[in-house]
C-alpha cells in the first residue's frame, strides 16, 4: 500500500458527466453492435472499436473481467455484463456532447434543473438569456418546443435546451399561482463560474458562503483565496456549498480538504490494475480551526463526496442537506476510433473511515430538504444556524 500527500498526486479524475449550468446529466448506456451505434460505424470499424472496448476493459478495468464477458459480440453485450452503470460507451456525438459539458463554458440558455414528473423543476437561474426571459428558480418548465417535458426522459430534455448560439427555444413554464407561461429563450455562449463566494449576514454575524460547482484544476487555490478574502472580510465561519456539484479531479478534492484540516487521510483508493493508495492532507492547513459547514444533496458526487466525506469524518465540519448521490469509483475516458470513447471505472475509493459510500452515499448530520417552491434556501439557513452554533461560547 502507497501513501501520498496532495503534492505529488497524478492527475485522476472522478468522473459523473454533468450538464454544467443545466443541470446533472445521468449517464446511460449506449450500445455499439445491432442498435444505433452501428449505423455511423459499420464493417470492419465496428470490429475496431469493439476489440478496443475489450482491451481497455482487460487492461484498465477495476475488477477481474471474464473472457466470456469479453468475447461477447456488441459492445452493449460486454457492458451490460458488467453490471456497472459508470462504464459506458459514448457515441461520437455523446463524446463531443459530454466534452462540451465539462468545457468553461458552452451554449445554452443557464439554467440549472433537475427532473420531475412534470418536467424540469429550475433549481437556479443563472445570470443568462433565460434568466433574463423571466424564467425563475421553482418554475417548472412542462414544454420544450412544444413536446411535453415530462413525456421525455432527462437527456433528451437536455438536448433539446441546449442548441447552437443564436438559435430559438420556446419553453412553457408551469409557476406557483400562476397560469402556463411561454417564453423565447435565444441560446447564447454561458460562461461557467465553478466558485461563488459572498459575505452574508446572519443574526448580526457575518459568514463565508462558497458554493462549487465543480472540481476542475486550480479549484484548490481559488478556495483558499476565497476563504482568505472572506475572514479579512470578518467571516467567522464559513459554508461550503457543494450542492449539485458532480465531481471533477482527485488532487483538487484532496487539495480542498488540506485548506481546512491539517492531518489525516482524505480517501484510500485501489483498482485491480493500481495499487492501494492512501491520499493524505498536504499539512499545510491555512484554516484548520476555522468552523466550517459542507452543504449537500443528492447532485453531489465523487470529488464532492471526498470532501464531504473527509471533512465528516474527521468531525472537522457538521455537514448538511440531503445525502449524497453515492459514487465510489473513479473513472477515466478512454477515447476509441471514429471519435467515440468508453468511460471506464478504473478504480474504487473509501473514506477515511473505510466505508464504501457506492449507493449510500454521505448522510448529513442535520438532514434538510430545500423548496424550490419556496423563496428560502432551507439548507443554507440551516447551515447559517449549524455554523452559528459553533460560535457560539461553551
Amino acid at each position: 500500500m502507497k501513501t501520498r500527500r496532495a503534492a505529488g498526486i497524478a492527475l485522476v479524475t472522478l468522473l459523473l458527466a454533468a450538464a454544467f449550468g443545466l443541470g446533472l446529466f445521468l449517464t446511460r448506456s449506449s450500445a455499439l453492435g445491432n442498435t444505433a451505434g452501428s449505423h455511423t460505424i459499420a464493417g470492419k470499424g465496428t470490429h475496431r472499436v469493439i476489440d478496443e472496448v475489450r482491451d481497455a476493459l482487460a487492461t484498465s478495468y477495476y475488477r477481474p473481467v471474464s473472457r466470456d464477458v469479453l468475447q461477447k459480440p456488441t459492445i452493449d453485450g460486454v457492458l451490460q455484463e458488467l453490471g456497472d452503470p459508470n462504464t459506458d460507451f459514448l457515441t461520437a456525438v455523446e463524446y463531443d456532447s459530454l466534452k462540451s459539458r465539462t468545457a468553461r463554458s458552452y451554449s445554452g440558455v443557464g439554467l440549472t434543473v433537475e427532473p420531475s414528473r412534470a418536467g424540469l423543476v429550475v433549481t437556479s437561474a443563472l445570470n443568462g438569456p433565460a434568466r433574463k426571459a423571466g424564467v425563475r428558480r421553482g418554475d417548472i418548465i412542462v414544454r420544450i418546443d412544444g413536446r411535453p417535458a415530462g413525456k421525455l426522459t432527462f437527456d433528451q430534455a437536455l438536448n433539446l435546451i441546449k442548441g447552437q448560439q443564436g438559435t430559438v427555444v420556446h419553453l412553457t413554464l408551469r409557476r406557483a399561482a400562476r397560469a402556463h407561461m411561454r417564453v423565447t429563450v435565444v441560446r447564447q455562449e454561458i460562461t461557467l463560474r465553478s466558485l461563488r463566494a459572498r459575505i452574508v449576514r446572519f443574526r448580526g454575524t457575518k459568514l463565508g458562503y462558497i458554493r462549487l460547482a465543480s472540481f476542475p484544476d486550480a479549484t484548490s487555490e481559488r478556495i483558499g483565496q476565497a476563504t482568505e478574502s472572506l475572514v479579512r472580510h470578518g467571516a467567522k465561519g464559513i459554508v461550503l456549498d457543494l450542492r449539485d456539484n458532480p465531481g471533477g479531479l482527485l488532487t483538487q478534492a484532496v487539495r480542498t480538504v488540506s485548506i481546512f484540516l491539517d492531518d489525516g487521510v482524505v480517501c484510500t483508493v485501489s483498482g485491480l490494475h493500481q495499487d492501494e493508495t492512501t491520499y493524505e492532507v498536504t499539512g499545510e492547513a491555512t484554516f484548520p480551526r476555522l468552523p466550517l459547514v459542507v452543504a449537500v444533496n443528492h447532485g453531489s458526487a465523487s470529488a464532492a463526496e471526498i470532501v464531504a466525506a473527509a471533512l465528516q469524518d474527521h468531525e472537522r465540519a457538521i455537514v448538511v442537506g440531503h445525502h449524497t448521490y453515492g459514487k465510489a469509483s473513479v473513472q477515466s475516458i478512454r477515447p476509441l476510433s471514429y471519435g467515440t470513447a468508453l468511460k471506464l471505472t478504473t478504480a474504487m475509493y473509501r473514506t477515511p473511515a473505510g466505508r464504501d459510500l457506492t449507493g449510500e452515499g454521505v448522510h448529513p448530520r442535520l438532514r434538510v430538504g430545500d423548496d424550490p417552491l419556496t423563496d428560502v434556501d432551507e439548507v443554507l439557513r440551516s447551515a447559517e444556524h449549524a455554523l452559528l452554533k459553533q460560535l457560539a461560547p461553551t
